[in-house]
């Protein structure tokens, strides 16, 4: 009977266990710090059953994130955060573009492109890049690249390595710099990495899609409608546009409604109306009623004149006289006197 009791108390611990750990996933895009370098190894191959080795190190990169008006995130980029390409794309996939997709929001788990042939998956931190997804989506084929948090290692790593501070740019911390990149360049790769081997990652990815998949099948209608979003990515941006454009009107009409707003607009239009007036006193207009087109200057000025073409008219300042100019030299033809016809139009032959 004891021993009984004991059984189920195992399996009621494992399924606690299970249960946290189901809970504790992240979807995809929850799971990617944009905060964080990743580090990439590629050519990876299959050493044991489900551990795996990488034989080149590439890319420092950060990653940003696109999300959606509506909350869903949709878009993936990586940029070199080192060395001479600092700042160039490394990677981009947008989940609304031809081929590629990412369903089970909020509890996504692979941002796929190539129709589902490519996938990227985020475990802890770790970005894979997966070859082979299955139909389902709970296995895969192949890994083709990991991305790893840089500083991230296990707590037994941490306590291992945790030494007195040196100073910075010490010649010490020089040597140590470049004896690190020597190993690098030799296939050693650093702690994150060297803990990243020591995990069964087919087993890690493979339990991590199967609970995700539960998660997705369990959704309510509402969570389901994250994948209509991301699938109508242009719709939910016009609607989004649309509201923005909405609430905007609204506030304006709100804030023209007021008796602020409308005594503003009386004395811009009293302003508008007192400056008209100003230049209705101020100007004279000069109508050619002859076949040609002349030009009307100031009394000796050198300067080419008013142009008034044939049937035209022109302003002229309502305090100064008009001549005849002819040819770039004003003749003495007056065709108007000073005060003579302000705010009025005055015909000239």
């Amino acid at each position: 009977m004891k021993q009984m009791n004991k059984t189920k108390q195992v399996i009621l611990g494992m399924l606690l266990v299970m249960t946290t750990g189901l809970q504790a996933q992240n979807g995809f895009f929850d799971n990617i710090s944009e905060e964080d370098q990743y580090h990439g190894y590629l050519e990876m191959s299959e050493s044991e059953n489900g551990f795996f080795k990488a034989k080149s190190r590439n890319a420092v990169v950060k990653f940003k994130i696109d999300y959606l008006p509506t909350g869903e995130g949709y878009k993936l980029e990586a940029t070199v955060d080192e060395g001479t390409d600092i700042g160039k794309t490394y990677f981009s996939i947008d989940a609304s573009g031809k081929g590629n997709s990412c369903v089970g929001y909020p509890y996504e788990s692979v941002l796929s492109k190539k129709q589902g042939q490519l996938s990227y998956i985020s475990i802890d931190n770790y970005v894979f890049f997966v070859e082979g997804l299955s139909k389902d989506k709970t296995s895969f084929k192949s890994l083709l690249e990991v991305y790893i948090k840089v500083g991230s290692k296990s707590e037994k790593e941490k306590t291992k390595n945790k030494k007195k501070p040196k100073k910075k740019n010490s010649f010490m911390a020089k040597m140590k710099a470049l004896k690190n990149q020597a190993k690098a360049a030799a296939g050693n790769f650093g702690p994150e990495y060297k803990e990243f081997e020591t995990k069964n990652i087919r087993e890690m990815i493979t339990n991590y899609l199967v609970a995700m998949k539960a998660k997705q099948e369990g959704r309510t209608a509402k969570q389901k409608q994250s994948d209509n979003n991301v699938a109508n990515i242009e719709v939910v941006r016009k609607a989004a546009r649309d509201a923005e454009r909405a609430e905007a009107k609204r506030y304006n009409d709100s804030v023209m409604a007021t008796p602020e707003w409308k005594d503003l607009e009386r004395r811009k239009k009293q302003n508008e109306a007192n400056y008209q007036s100003r230049q209705k006193v101020d100007v004279v207009t000069l109508r050619n009623t002859s076949g040609s087109t002349i030009y009307v200057a100031r009394s000796g000025s050198k300067n080419r004149g008013t142009k008034i073409s044939a049937g035209g008219s022109a302003s002229w300042s309502c305090g100064q006289d008009a001549y005849i100019q002819v040819n770039g030299t004003t003749t003495n033809t007056k065709v108007y006197s000073s005060n003579s016809g302000c705010g009025d139009t005055v015909t000239v032959r």
